[in-house]
C-alpha cells in the first residue's frame, strides 16, 4: 500500500483523529523547544567557532514547528485532500480594503503612541530619520521567516478552527493565547525571539509579554474569523507587528534597552485596541 493511500485512509489512524490537538500540540513543542533548546546549547557553551550562525539555522528551524505539526497529523487524519485544504489558506486573500489597512496602519500607530508615551516619560526619541529603503526590506524580509511563515499555518490555519468546533471565539483567543505564550518561553533566553527576549526575566516584564501575546491572540481570531480563516492575513499581520516600522524612523530608539522600553509601553494601545474589538464585535463568551 503506498503512503499517499495509507494517508487518505482516515481509519488508519483513529487515535490520532480522536487526539488530533493533544498531537498537533506536542509535536509542535518537542520541534520547537528541541531545536531551540540546541541552540541556546551551542550559543552558551562556546564549544564551536560558528556558534551564532548555529544559533540562528537552530532558531528558523524551531520557528516551523507549528506548521510542520498542522500539516503532519492532518495528513494522519484527513489524508491527502486534507493537506491540501490546509494549505490553501495560504492562497485566501480576498478581504476589504478595511482590512488591509487595518492591518499596516495599526501596528504602527501602536508603536507611535508608544514612542509617545516614552518621550513623555522624559526620554528623548531623538530626531526622526528617513532610513535607506535597503534597511526596511531587510527587516520586513527577514521577519517573514522569522515567524509568520513558520508559525501562522498552525495557530491560526489548523489550531483556531479544530479549537472553534467545541468553544467560544473569546475561549479559543484564551487558550490559543496561553499556548502561544508558553510556546516562546525558551526565547526568553536568547537574543531574539520574544519581547523578553535580550533582556531582564522579570515578574513584570513575563506579564507584559503574555498579555500582549493574549491581546495579539483576540486579534488574530477576529482576522481569522472575518477573511474565511485566512493564513495569507494571519501571515501579513504577523509580519506588520513584529517588523515595527514606526520605531525604524527613529535611530536612537533602535538601541536595545531603548527598544525594548518602547515596545513595552506600545502595550497600553494594543490592549484598549483589544478591548474594542472584543466589545464592538461582540465576541462570544460562553
Amino acid at each position: 500500500m503506498s503512503v499517499f493511500k495509507i494517508l487518505d485512509n482516515v481509519s488508519a489512524f483513529p487515535k490520532v483523529k480522536n487526539n488530533s490537538i493533544l498531537i498537533f500540540l506536542i509535536l509542535t513543542f518537542i520541534w520547537s523547544w528541541g531545536n531551540w533548546g540546541m541552540a541556546l546549547y551551542f550559543l552558551r557553551s562556546g564549544s564551536h567557532e560558528n556558534a551564532n550562525y548555529i544559533f540562528m539555522v537552530l532558531f528558523f528551524l524551531g520557528v516551523y514547528g507549528p506548521t510542520l505539526a498542522s500539516i503532519i497529523v492532518t495528513a494522519a487524519t484527513g489524508g491527502v485532500n486534507s493537506v491540501n485544504t490546509l494549505v490553501k489558506k495560504y492562497t485566501i486573500w480576498q478581504a476589504s480594503s478595511k482590512i488591509y489597512i487595518l492591518i499596516f496602519a495599526l501596528p504602527i500607530l501602536i508603536m507611535l503612541i508608544g514612542i509617545g508615551i516614552f518621550h513623555l516619560s522624559a526620554k528623548p526619541v531623538g530626531p526622526f530619520s528617513l532610513p535607506k529603503l535597503g534597511s526596511v526590506l531587510w527587516l520586513v524580509g527577514s521577519g517573514l521567516f522569522a515567524g509568520p511563515l513558520g508559525e501562522e499555518l498552525g495557530w491560526r490555519g489548523y489550531l483556531l478552527p479544530k479549537l472553534q468546533e467545541r468553544y467560544s471565539s473569546f475561549k479559543c483567543g484564551v487558550l490559543i493565547g496561553l499556548v502561544w505564550f508558553c510556546w516562546h518561553i525558551p526565547l526568553f533566553f536568547a537574543p531574539v525571539g520574544a519581547l523578553v527576549a535580550n533582556g531582564d526575566i522579570t515578574v513584570l516584564y513575563v506579564s507584559v509579554y503574555l498579555i500582549a501575546t493574549m491581546c495579539l491572540s483576540f486579534l488574530f481570531t477576529y482576522l481569522s474569523n472575518i477573511t474565511q480563516g485566512s493564513v495569507f492575513v494571519a501571515i501579513l499581520t504577523h509580519l506588520s507587528i513584529n517588523s515595527g516600522l514606526a520605531i525604524v524612523f527613529f535611530p536612537t530608539l533602535m538601541s536595545s534597552e531603548n527598544y525594548l522600553s518602547v515596545i513595552r509601553l506600545a502595550v497600553i494601545p494594543l490592549v484598549i485596541f483589544t478591548i474594542y474589538i472584543v466589545y464592538k464585535t461582540k465576541f462570544s463568551l460562553k
